[in-house]
């Protein structure tokens, strides 16, 4: 890459991130927790698929 080519990269790369930052707000309190629970629900749920993949390697490998 030239020179130019790098520096119309970064300027351009920095004015999207500036439309995007200008468009952004601070979420309301319920919003803040409402996506707090989605997230959090959504992290049990892959923690308990891990734990029930992993407890189903074990019983094979014990049968075995």
């Amino acid at each position: 890459m030239e020179t130019k080519e790098i520096t119309d990269f970064v300027r351009s790369t920095f004015k999207s991130w500036e439309r995007v930052l200008r468009l952004s707000r601070k979420p309301r309190r319920d919003e803040f927790i409402a996506v707090t629970k989605i997230t959090g629900l959504g992290a049990l749920v892959v923690g308990v698929i891990g734990f029930l993949i992993r407890m189903a390697v074990q019983i094979i490998n014990y049968v075995r």
